[in-house]
């Protein structure tokens, strides 16, 4: 499938999910303005739903209130994750897979702890198919916020996450 197919493809799967998110368009809007080059500062809040909390308070010692992403985590994600991740068997990252990341955070179909650092700094790796592609995202847990760190998606095999 051509670049601009699946553009339009993963256009299309976001709007046919059931459940839209307020932050869906602005995520996008920032991933372009990084992808085309931009500098500018951004801090977009994404708001959480019930299911991220209630597993979130077996790992933070405060109920969870948001989880942001910066312009670093973006700048991060296009130069790692960006470009020729067919090599690694995944696939590119390009602004519109910004808009599926509220629904990876509050529709995982799994989560799970995956590190704790020097500093005490939980990691965690929440996984969620959409239309067939599995998308991955870790966060990493502040006082009570969690900071998108990076995003990457693979082609679902025969095995579901």
């Amino acid at each position: 499938m051509k670049c601009d197919e699946m553009q339009l493809a993963l256009e299309s799967e976001i709007h046919m999910r059931q459940t839209s998110y307020p932050e869906e368009p602005l995520l996008v809007g920032a991933a372009e303005s990084i992808w085309g080059g931009s500098d500018v500062l951004i801090n977009i809040g994404i708001d959480v739903g019930e299911k991220l909390i209630a597993w979130m308070r077996g790992y933070l010692p405060d109920v969870l209130e948001s989880v942001f992403i910066t312009d670093s985590d973006i700048r991060h994600i296009k130069r790692n994750h960006g470009s020729n991740e067919e090599e690694r068997g995944q696939r590119t990252i390009v602004p519109q897979d910004f808009a599926c990341i509220p629904t990876v955070l509050n529709e995982f179909d799994s989560c799970e702890h995956t590190d704790t650092d020097k500093l005490g700094n939980k990691k965690f790796l929440l996984r969620k198919d959409i239309g067939g592609d599995v998308y991955l995202v870790t966060i990493q847990r502040g006082k009570r916020k969690l900071q998108i760190k990076t995003m990457w998606k693979e082609t679902r095999s025969g095995a579901s996450c």
